[in-house]
């Protein structure tokens, strides 16, 4: 079974702390441990009091220290220890050295290793009495103070330890609450629950995920909305042509319109508009799945725009639409899929002529901006007056003065802008100088070898 986030942040804080308190004993253990051994040798030292008063007495008759290793201060260190087998080990232990801190009497030893005691004799030190350091403590009642200090730091430690683990059990509750809180909105959110609370916490990377996923949820929600509404604008797209087509077959069946030439042309053009729809929708789904395939190559974009121009010209003429090119480089030359350039382009030209009213003006520019190639198509009217990035939108239909009439479905423009982003450019519209709309294009350029 998994073991909790909480448990085992309580876990690692208490094995911290444990390891904190380990540390902090060692290091305060080694330090009482050499500075009692110090207290311990100078209070040893302290007890020869006798002995310090008889060197002070034999410096201050000889005026001087005798000669090194004599009789005479061994006998002074010795002094009468006669039936005192104890006192006699201990004086043995003593050392003498001059005010340089040079050995008088006792082994060599370094100086470094022996506990030292200053021979004064009028404020002036003329020696010292030192024995060497004790490397354990000895028996008696130091042994049972060292003992003492151990037990007490020993239970202190245990309770500090308990009282460690309770402040990390309390500790982790408390840090993990607002993840557990995260969870449960994130099991909402797989529920299908999309208005969720984000919990209040101090913590910054905690709020920042608890808003970002307050901010998914909002994102989820408006996404299934514009799918639920997506699918009913595209029900009620299909329904209207397979209205009209069974009516038609049904006026056919029961005898009500003759079965002619014009009969099956109107149910032919029913036919391609539901034809063109469902081509349009999986244009649509290919680019939101980055499934569209690309055969990108060196387009002329002049020569894209009057093949475009060509295969409108009817429905230009008929409307009395003017075409300008205002080009003045004729090698411009994009990198894009020449069939993808060409629907394009003809979903631009097919917009103007279904919205624009009659002897509109529709002009195409361009320049180059570097390694872009910023180009446009506008038209003379009628203009747009509300958001122009909603002109992109799938089934958007723009005011009253640009309504279908000619049976547009509204996804010229969205399929224009999933084209385009699938070859790497932009595209915004905009209002145009000559009165109506404005769609530019910034597209990445051809470099065409010379």
């Amino acid at each position: 079974m998994p073991i909790s986030l909480r448990s085992k942040l309580a876990l690692a804080f208490t094995v911290a702390s444990l390891c904190l308190l380990g540390m902090v004993y060692a290091l305060t253990q080694r330090g009482f441990d050499r500075d009692f051994l110090e207290f311990v040798g100078k209070q040893q030292l302290r007890n020869a009091s006798e002995v310090e008063q008889r060197l002070v007495d034999l410096y201050q008759q000889e005026n001087a220290w005798p000669p090194a290793h004599s009789e005479i201060l061994r006998r002074a260190i010795a002094g009468d220890v006669m039936g005192r087998e104890h006192e006699r080990r201990r004086t043995r232990r003593l050392l003498l050295l001059d005010a340089e801190q040079r050995i008088l009497m006792g082994p060599k030893r370094n100086p470094n290793n022996l506990v030292k005691q200053a021979i004064a004799v009028n404020n002036q030190t003329i020696g010292y009495l030192a024995i060497p350091r004790i490397q354990a403590i000895p028996a008696g009642l130091e042994q049972l103070f060292a003992a003492q200090q151990k037990r007490s730091f020993a239970i202190t430690a245990a309770f500090a330890s308990i009282a460690a683990f309770g402040f990390a059990w309390w500790f982790s509750g408390y840090f993990t609450a607002p993840i557990r809180a995260l969870s449960r909105n994130i099991n909402l959110l797989n529920q299908g629950e999309r208005d969720v609370t984000p919990p209040t916490t101090n913590t910054r990377e905690l709020k920042s995920l608890a808003t970002d996923i307050a901010q998914l949820a909002a994102t989820l929600k408006e996404h299934e909305q514009a799918q639920q509404q997506w699918l009913a604008d595209i029900a009620h797209e299909l329904r209207t042509p397979l209205t009209v087509l069974q009516g038609e077959a049904e006026a056919l069946q029961d005898g009500i319109r003759p079965l002619d030439q014009r009969a099956v042309s109107s149910l032919l053009e029913e036919i391609n508009h539901l034809h063109f729809l469902v081509n349009d929708l999986n244009d649509l789904a290919q680019a939101d799945i980055n499934a569209m395939v690309l055969n990108v190559q060196a387009c002329n974009l002049v020569e894209a725009i009057d093949a475009a121009i060509q295969r409108h010209a009817s429905a230009l003429q008929a409307k009395g639409h003017g075409m300008e090119l205002a080009i003045d480089n004729k090698e411009f030359n994009l990198l894009a899929d020449p069939q993808r350039l060409a629907q394009i382009l003809d979903n631009l030209l097919s917009n103007c002529i279904r919205y624009c009213q009659s002897e509109a003006n529709i002009r195409f520019s361009a320049k180059l901006a570097g390694d872009t190639i910023e180009w446009c198509i506008e038209d003379s009217g009628p203009g747009f007056s509300g958001n122009f990035e909603r002109l992109f939108e799938r089934l958007y239909r723009a005011d009253s003065s640009r309504q279908r009439v000619s049976g547009g479905a509204g996804l010229g423009l969205a399929i224009v802008r999933s084209l385009v982003l699938a070859h790497g450019g932009q595209v915004h519209a905009d209002a145009s100088p000559l009165g109506g709309l404005k769609v530019a294009f910034s597209w990445p350029v051809a470099k065409v070898p010379l």
